[in-house]
């Protein structure tokens, strides 16, 4: 009761100045935030819906296994039984996610059933690791394999899956049993047959510096190279094909798993060997990207995904793009057009169904892909993101509304030696598009940006998932994957499973009187249409725009239905930030007033 009659005090009896932040929606980092005055100029898990800027809902982590490698490519299906089905595929397995509750590994095999010949284990006493002979395996340091037939060797049995601890050489590598053995000993029959999944890929690019590496015929033939090639890390081209899945990893071949009769993915006969994507166009035309070279593009007979050669008699066909130095990707956007992304432009394929089968035209430069999976549809339409900006296609390249709003602030947040990594999704049930990205010095994607489709207002926060995929369009939740290898179902209750879900807002400087005079905020009135747990505001002031500290500040937190809080604080330029950081937190914002 004294501090309201000192405010009343202060205020001469009357109520001072109302000043009504009525802001428009999106955030702006193009400008200083005194430039950027009547806008928001900062957030973090916040979205605008219908001009109002509202917390995000939470996630819940929807199984409790974790994948093995790091993430990078999803899909979601509904299978033939009307069952949504997810897929994600890391650098060193491809899982299949079923029946809402059930991960099941799915990684192609390399090699069944090979026989290792007499007694290929041998065992130290005391001992877990066991080293194999198996003549040119072909393996890696990392992959799995699965012995069967075995008898004991040293007191243990080498029998079930095992990853692959060291590569010794072209013949001889050593696994980890569960116990050691008892003698020196070798061992294991002659009976021995083993079943080798896909060898796992980088989890990062790397960089090649040996022979051959670099342009051809540069430096003294036959040196190592000072500096070398980028080894891309592996990521996953994921698509439904005929309520089955299809699948290809980069640098990899083409796999089908077929729910009903597949325990795993199995290799398209014939399919190229290796590739740097592939998708599915509206047609059914299996597009594998990146296969003969960098820049072609390939495609089998349309009623048969086994038949690559191209005849008089089939729809197989072969083209080699011009416009950049490699394929990026691909998308079916409606029946009958496709895009195609190079590192420098994109191209259309219009089908025809000539004997070409596909038209294709470059549709525009300077707005290639600037990873391999940055980009989503959403109506027809394709938003993309590019080493310039931001893109969309509606039958032309156009440049993404209000981009400039945050595209400079985004290119030099973003760590230039990881943009690989940036991926993109679309928000079905926000009707958002969003990048998520890794920030300076970040070795995964831990920022994100996205756009409203609603009015093309941008925002801006933190989140650290490197792949996902929209799962429930009945519901419009997502399903993204964690830096750790776990899922989460995103767009589900309030908090971020079960703990609080920091969510931030901040206003551009203001100044009365163009900053002439000082101001003195005695009061905040707030204003929510929603308010679920207490909202902390905090008030702050500077003396000039650019001076490096604050001048003062003062936070009050309110609960839902608090009409007013009262203030003291001063300064030429003034601010304001909201929070909401506690479990069942949310909010949306109205208009509220500083007095």
């Amino acid at each position: 009761a004294n501090h309201n009659l000192q405010q009343d005090y202060l205020r001469g009896g009357q109520r001072m100045t109302l000043l009504p932040l009525d802001i428009p929606p999106g955030i702006v980092k193009v400008d200083s935030p005194n430039a950027a005055k009547g806008r928001y100029t900062d957030s973090d898990k916040i979205r605008f819906i219908r001009g109002r800027p509202e917390k995000w809902r939470g996630w819940v982590k929807i199984v409790a296994d974790q994948m093995l490698g790091k993430a990078r490519g999803a899909v979601s299906w509904t299978n033939r039984f009307g069952n949504t089905n997810a897929a994600f595929g890391t650098n060193r397995r491809l899982y299949a996610f079923i029946g809402g509750d059930t991960l099941e590994n799915i990684t192609p095999m390399r090699a069944t059933g090979v026989s290792l010949g007499a007694d290929p284990f041998e065992v130290e006493e005391d001992s877990t690791i066991v080293r194999v002979t198996h003549v040119e395996h072909g393996a890696d340091a990392g992959a799995f394999v699965t012995f069967s037939g075995a008898v004991s060797v040293g007191g243990i049995t080498v029998d079930g899956e095992y990853e692959i601890i060291e590569v010794i050489d072209a013949n001889t590598y050593t696994i980890e049993h569960s116990t050691p053995a008892n003698a020196n000993a070798t061992g294991g029959g002659n009976s021995v047959r083993a079943d080798y999944e896909l060898n796992p890929g980088q989890p990062d690019t790397a960089s090649g510096h040996g022979w051959g590496a670099g342009p051809w015929g540069e430096g003294t033939w036959g040196t190592e190279r000072d500096t070398g090639i980028d080894i891309d890390f592996r990521y996953w081209s994921l698509q439904e094909y005929g309520n089955e899945l299809m699948a290809s990893p980069s640098g990899g071949s083409l796999y089908l798993w077929e729910q009903q009769t597949d325990d795993r993915a199995e290799h398209v006969t014939n399919a190229p060997a290796s590739a740097r994507a592939m998708f599915v166009t509206g047609e059914r035309f299996v597009f594998m990207l990146g296969t003969t070279s960098p820049m072609t593009v390939q495609w089998p007979d349309q009623d048969d995904p086994t038949d690559w050669t191209p005849t008089a008699a089939n729809t197989a066909n072969v083209r080699t793009l011009q416009v950049g130095s490699r394929l990026m990707n691909g998308v079916a956007l409606v029946d009958g057009v496709s895009l195609v992304w190079t590192d420098i432009g994109v191209y259309v394929f219009q089908y025809t169904g000539t004997d070409l089968v596909y038209d294709s035209r470059l549709a525009g430069t300077s707005c290639g892909l600037i990873g391999q999976h940055a980009f989503t549809k959403a109506s027809g339409v394709a938003f993309w993101m590019s080493p310039q900006g931001f893109h969309m296609y509606v039958g032309g390249v156009q440049v993404i509304p209000n981009a400039e709003d945050v595209r400079a602030w985004v290119f030099r947040d973003i760590d230039p030696e990881q943009v690989l990594k940036t991926w993109c999704i679309y928000d079905q049930r926000n009707h958002q598009v969003r990048w998520h990205y890794c920030s300076r010095g970040a070795t995964e994607p831990n920022r994100y940006v996205d756009v409203s489709l609603h009015d093309f207002s941008w925002t801006i926060g933190t989140l650290d998932r490197i792949t996902g995929t929209l799962y429930r369009p009945s519901t419009g939740s997502s399903l993204l994957v964690s830096h750790d290898g776990y899922i989460y179902e995103h767009d589900i209750g309030t908090d971020a499973d079960g703990q609080p879900l920091r969510a931030t807002l901040t206003f551009g400087l203001y100044a009365l009187t163009r900053g002439e005079r000082n101001v003195d905020i005695m009061g905040l009135i707030p204003d929510c249409e929603r308010q679920s747990g207490y909202l902390k505001y905090t008030i702050f002031t500077k003396d000039w725009p650019n001076s490096p500290g604050i001048l003062d500040v003062q936070s009050v937190t309110l609960a839902p239905g608090d009409p007013e809080a009262n203030l003291r604080v001063c300064g030429r330029f003034f601010s304001m930030e909201i929070e909401s950081n506690q479990i069942g937190g949310d909010f949306r914002l109205g208009i509220p007033h500083l007095e």
